[in-house]
């Protein structure tokens, strides 16, 4: 294959140095810088709004603990069964939020309901 690219290549030049075409060179080519418009920053408000957000719905769980149940014993589950946690009860509940933890707080019942009272938010 080398010797079909030198032959091509080979060939090339000699119909360049027939045509009379001769190569450019740096003073043949006209250079010049670019030139652009300038930009101008587009009008914002000086307070953003998000009210426009305030309608989205996202996912929230609270997570009280977490448990490792071999097939066998998650089969083996039936009303009145107990499943042990990997945390205590005076553990914070995590709240998660599109599956990042937002928020932690303790578990209270509102209107027979349960619900979390949050005491630590979770930072950035």
């Amino acid at each position: 294959m080398t010797e079909s690219l030198d032959a091509v290549l080979e060939q090339v030049e000699q119909e360049l140095s027939a045509s009379n075409v001769k190569p450019a060179t740096t003073s043949d080519i006209a250079a010049k810088a670019p030139t652009f418009t300038n930009l101008t920053p587009a009008k914002q408000a000086s307070v953003k709004s998000l009210d426009h957000l305030y309608a989205v719905k996202l996912d929230a769980e609270a997570v009280l603990g977490r448990a490792d149940l071999s097939v066998e014993d998650m089969l083996n589950l039936g009303v009145g069964s107990v499943v042990e946690l990997d945390r205590f009860v005076s553990d914070p509940v995590d709240l998660i939020v599109q599956n990042v933890r937002v928020a932690r707080g303790e578990v209270v019942v509102v209107n027979d309901q349960f619900a979390i009272r949050i005491t630590e938010i979770i930072g950035a």
